[in-house]
């Protein structure tokens, strides 16, 4: 994996051959130099709870058999490699010419190696115990900072890394997730046809606007929190409380918000009223049901659109009176000012 005449890869916790042990040395000449990178960033799904249980040498054997096979069999042409604990970061140089090539490569080799991961350490025999079969990756590209000094490959830093890594923790508990950017387009309409199109908020990437992205609904469950906006928290509107008859009148009805909602498609109608006793008397418990709304945004003015027939008719035949109060709450997200946002 080093070749003196081309430049070494380093690996992290290992040194090349032919270069120096002193990296101190190489940090005082290092130089940053901008490279556009396909990275393809790994993760053993399920090692730290392994690793608790196996014994030190065999989570040490388990990750050698692993990333030697990932390296010899997926990814020989790698252009840098680092080991981070349980997964590894691949990056692949590009151009205008290569990037066919490269993307095509990366998405191809990932899924072989998905789909080959939970036998990937099959005839090692030093491997005669229960290792993790599942295994995470988040693909993306762009331009990168590589640090290095000479001929000798450092580190690489910058924005796509940092895309992939949380890509990766998306693709739970399996599976592969690439980013809109990545150039899905350039993929054949077979391996297209393998995957699934969401969008995502990311810390960091896209916490207020949700970015697309591409996964295999076979292996991967985006969870909910990922659709969520990162720079909102919940808010909710003053109570309003009304008689049940009024809200028979008010068939379709618009509450005006205070703010403008972050995620249009989350608003949420929160009653609460009091349950009914055998004999048709108010009870002193309350039933406290909660209902979507409807975002419609009219006049520049932002309102939550609720259908009360159907929540009317649903109340009476539980024996709830005309003349019972209603306390209406609605709950949605709303974006956080700069200062309010925490990292």
């Amino acid at each position: 994996m080093c070749d003196p005449g081309h430049g070494c890869l380093l690996l992290i916790g290992y040194t090349c051959k032919g270069m120096p042990n002193n990296l101190r040395k190489l940090l005082h000449s290092a130089e940053g130099h901008s490279q556009r990178v396909v990275v393809i960033f790994l993760d053993v799904r399920g090692f730290s709870s392994f690793a608790k249980i196996a014994e030190s040498s065999d989570a040490a054997e388990f990750l050698t058999s692993t990333y030697t096979r990932i390296l010899d069999d997926y990814f020989p042409d790698a252009a840098f490699v680092k080991l981070t604990g349980d997964g590894m970061l691949v990056l692949y140089d590009y151009d205008r010419q290569t990037l066919t090539d490269a993307v095509q490569n990366a998405v191809t080799e990932s899924l072989k190696l998905l789909s080959a991961f939970p036998t990937i350490t099959e005839g090692d025999p030093m491997i005669n115990f229960d290792v993790p079969t599942q295994l995470g990756i988040g693909l993306a590209r762009g331009a990168a900072t590589r640090i290095s000094s000479g001929r000798t490959v450092l580190d690489y830093s910058g924005r796509p890394l940092n895309l992939a890594a949380r890509l990766m923790d998306l693709a739970r508990p399996a599976g592969v997730v690439i980013d809109d950017g990545f150039g899905f387009e350039l993929l054949t309409d077979e391996f297209r046809s393998k995957f699934e199109r969401d969008h995502v908020y990311i810390r960091s990437i896209a916490e207020g606007e949700p970015r697309p992205v591409y996964f295999l609904p076979e292996f991967t469950k985006i969870p909910e929190e990922a659709r969520r906006p990162l720079n909102a928290k919940s808010f909710t509107e003053k109570p309003d409380t009304r008689k049940l008859s009024e809200l028979l009148e008010r068939g379709n009805f618009q509450h005006l918000l205070t703010h403008e909602p972050a995620k249009t498609d989350d608003l949420t109608l929160h009653l609460r009223y009091p349950a009914t006793q055998p004999d048709g008397a108010q009870s002193p418990l309350y039933w406290t049901p909660s209902y979507p709304a409807t975002y419609r945004k009219k006049e520049g003015r932002h309102y939550a659109m609720v259908n009360y027939n159907p929540i009317v008719a649903e109340m009476k035949s539980e024996g709830v009176q005309l003349d019972w109060p209603v306390r209406i709450t609605i709950e949605y997200a709303v974006r956080l000012a700069p200062e309010q946002h925490t990292p």
